[in-house]
């Protein structure tokens, strides 16, 4: 399911999405990209929600949703999606449903909740332990069953299921417990929950729980996941008909991934510009109990060296060279990539994609 503002007539452009980067840009410098985003083509954002950073050394914490409302109110249709929000400990799902209920609200139709099972960095320093990453995936679907039903037992328009209880919710989970909660106001379109996924019980619960999936992965590793996850929205679609004679087509189910690139005229520089993002790469780097930024930096630069670098990044001189990586993203089964650039100008590369590569795929998809 796709942001109500990507109507049919839209569709050609909605396939590529401009990513925004909260741990390597300042908030007033996202503003200004998002804003020329826009302008330059691009109709959706996904945004990134952590406490702390990946990187130590010229770093930014920026507070993820209060940042939405002010792109929100300085673009014109632009869509918000946040990539991702992790319910475990330090956003409790009552709140995310509150927050994001009163941003559709804002700007109806224009916003989207991803949901992850997140990292250490955005719960230890709070004080929190870090759980097994089964405990993670099980409060992060706990609390998407959470989200949906306030927003939804708050309509009048809810099923039969809720009436009778004047929108209020109780749920009584092996994590979270809601006492008769309400939304006194609820949301005024429906809010897609997408959920992040790189293995196959995420991948299982995101076809199960939500509207899509998000992966950082590459499309060569994406594809064994993508499998399982069409194989699960086929299975419970065959539920859906069984019990009430509804299907989930999967041709309507979102599939979204991350490319990173950076670019630049100077070939060191966009490299150079790319190292922000090396603790990514550090092995099993999304399961790591390191908290500290200086010591993720540490370590990824002990472990990670330019070569694996630039087999995750699209480090390149010319804006061309990312037309064939994406290709492949749509080609393993993908429906939208939404594009994280670490440029050292980030106003160029916005300018020089929206000119050179935003064009070549409307134009193809519209071929086809």
């Amino acid at each position: 399911m796709t942001l109500t503002m990507e109507a049919k007539d839209s569709n050609k452009l909605s396939s590529l999405g401009y990513w925004a980067a909260h741990e390597q840009y300042s908030m007033h410098d996202l503003l200004q990209f998002v804003v020329e985003a826009e302008k330059n083509g691009f109709i959706t954002t996904m945004t990134s929600d952590h406490f702390h950073p990946w990187w130590h050394d010229n770093a930014y914490g920026n507070f993820a949703w209060v940042w939405i409302a002010t792109a929100a109110e300085r673009t014109k249709r632009m869509g918000f999606i946040t990539a991702v929000t992790a319910p475990i400990y330090r956003y409790h799902p009552a709140i995310i449903a509150q927050a994001f209920a009163s941003l559709d609200i804002l700007y109806p139709g224009r916003i989207g909740l991803g949901l992850g099972t997140g990292e250490a960095m955005n719960e230890v320093p709070l004080g929190f332990d870090w759980p097994r990453p089964r405990a993670r995936l099980n409060r992060m679907i706990e609390a998407a069953q959470i989200i949906s039903k306030l927003w939804y037992s708050a309509k009048e328009n809810c099923n039969n299921a809720c009436r009778g209880n004047e929108g209020f919710v109780y749920f009584n989970g092996e994590y979270f417990l809601i006492r008769n909660a309400k939304l006194y106001s609820p949301p005024t379109t429906h809010i897609p929950i997408f959920m992040a996924a790189a293995g196959p019980e995420s991948a299982k619960a995101a076809a199960k729980y939500s509207d899509g999936l998000i992966t950082f992965l590459s499309a060569k590793e994406s594809r064994k996941i993508i499998e399982i996850f069409d194989k699960a929205i086929i299975e419970k679609g065959n539920d859906n008909k069984k019990t009430n004679g509804n299907n989930s087509n999967i041709d309507h189910i979102e599939k979204i991934a991350e490319y990173k690139v950076s670019y630049s005229d100077d070939y060191e520089q966009a490299l150079n510009s790319s190292r922000f993002w090396r603790a990514t790469m550090i092995d099993n780097a999304f399961n790591s109990s390191i908290s500290d930024p200086r010591k993720l930096e540490q370590k990824a630069k002990q472990q990670v060296t330019d070569k694996k670098l630039k087999e995750h990044i699209e480090i390149t001189d010319s804006i061309e060279n990312c037309i064939k990586p994406i290709e492949e993203y749509f080609r393993v089964g993908f429906s939208k990539v939404y594009i994280h650039s670490t440029s050292p100008n980030e106003i160029k590369f916005i300018e020089e994609f929206g000119k050179k590569v935003l064009p070549y795929f409307l134009e193809q998809l519209k071929k086809g």
